[in-house]
């Protein structure tokens, strides 16, 4: 059977590629994408969404997962979910990530039996997309690793996502796999013996996985006992008057302060604003307790040469995400760009590999940044997570599609 071309298809399923159609919504645009044709492919099995799912609280209030979504578009019945409701009971509150991961694996499921409404429209679970291939024609070719087409449109959003950095050392476990309690009994095990524990990072993962240790585990470990590394001086979240960011992006906002400077609010306008850049939250209250020497059992460590983490007992990564990679191809079979990390202009267009924008693709989420981004001052942060849902990435990508 000959495969219709579809307006748009949309490359994974997580929390990033959510923010398509939900930004569609929010501009009363999607049922014409539906009714024109849009596809969504996931390598995972319908009930195996686990996005965000960890056992800390995060680093954004709860109103911050439901402002994304339109009360008067398609998918406000999500916005009447038991999920929603549970965010709803303390909405300018920090709240548990798992509490935001249900709210967004039932937004996942309402978006999948939206698309069952449309005859253009689907949601491929367990397909495992090899490579993208742009022809001659300008349509696109999501084919598997057999080299059979999935999907075919005249558009496509990367949207795949990006996997932890793992650390080199034998002994280095993701700061990913603690916060999923998948490594409760190494971490037991090394509070018990007195072994140092090192994690290496300085973000918002890092200092949680810091907290969940010492909430679990706290009261058998000595001062010192966690060693968090950091390259860099820790950025601390500073919120924005909300007035001053609504009238410059149409989202409240705020930008990342360097911790061991003042504590005063940035002018607005300087550059453009990024919800959850910084600590925030329950790790901001534990960085500084950390460096004022409230917190004994936790020590800083600036520079690598000062310690040896390789030869800890355990060593936790929380040094960021690569990106996943997705091959795409020209019609000759040539790739369009290097292989990994993805580059995007301010509009969510992917680049070609002499930086010029490939007509009809986009990338967002993890993976996807800007070359101007944040140490040129003139593009957007890499967009993380569920900042798509108050960021401009989707809504330009939609506005082009």
């Amino acid at each position: 059977m000959q495969l219709r071309a579809a307006r748009l298809q949309v490359v994974g399923f997580g929390p990033a590629a959510l923010g398509i159609p939900i930004a569609a919504d929010r501009a009363g645009l999607l049922d014409d994408l539906m009714r024109e044709g849009c596809v969504f492919i996931d390598r995972r099995a319908r009930g195996e969404w686990r996005s965000l799912d960890y056992d800390i609280r995060s680093n954004s209030v709860a109103g911050d997962f439901l402002a994304g979504l339109s009360p008067d578009g398609r998918l406000r019945t999500v916005l009447r979910s038991p999920e929603a409701q549970a965010l709803q009971e303390a909405p300018d509150q920090p709240v548990a990530l798992r509490v935001a991961a249900r709210f967004l694996a039932r937004t996942a499921r309402e978006i999948a039996d939206y698309t069952v409404r449309f005859d253009g429209a689907h949601t491929h679970f367990s397909t495992s997309v090899d490579h993208l291939r742009r022809d001659a024609d300008g349509l696109f070719h999501s084919r598997d690793a057999r080299g059979r087409t999935l999907a075919l449109s005249r558009s496509a959003v990367i949207a795949v996502g990006a996997r932890p950095r793992a650390g080199a050392a034998p002994r280095t476990v993701t700061s990913e796999a603690v916060l999923r309690r998948e490594c409760d009994a190494r971490c037991e095990a090394a509070a018990v013996a007195g072994a140092t524990i090192d994690v290496l990072g300085g973000s918002h993962s890092a200092f949680s996985t810091v907290g969940l240790l010492l909430r679990e585990w706290g009261h058998l470990l000595r001062p010192g006992q966690i060693r968090v590394h950091t390259r860099s001086e820790v950025l601390v979240y500073r919120p924005q008057a909300r007035a001053a960011a609504d009238s410059r992006t149409g989202t409240a906002g705020g930008t990342p302060q360097r911790g061991a400077g003042p504590l005063a609010t940035a002018a607005p306008g300087d550059r453009p604003l990024h919800r959850f850049a910084g600590l925030r939250g329950e790790s901001e209250a534990l960085y500084r307790a950390v460096r004022c020497g409230a917190e004994p059992r936790v020590r800083l460590v600036r520079h690598p040469e000062e310690a040896d983490p390789g030869a800890s007992p355990l060593t936790i990564a929380a040094t960021g995400y690569r990106a996943r990679r997705l091959p795409v191809l020209d019609a000759r079979g040539e790739p369009l760009f290097p292989p990994g990390e993805a580059a995007v202009d301010e509009q969510g267009r992917v680049l070609d590999g002499r930086g010029r924008p490939v007509p009809g693709l986009f990338g967002i989420g993890l993976g996807h940044c800007s070359p101007a981004g944040p140490a040129g001052g003139g593009g957007d942060y890499p967009m993380a997570a569920v900042n798509i849902f108050h960021g401009r990435t989707a809504d330009r990508i939609t506005a082009q599609l």
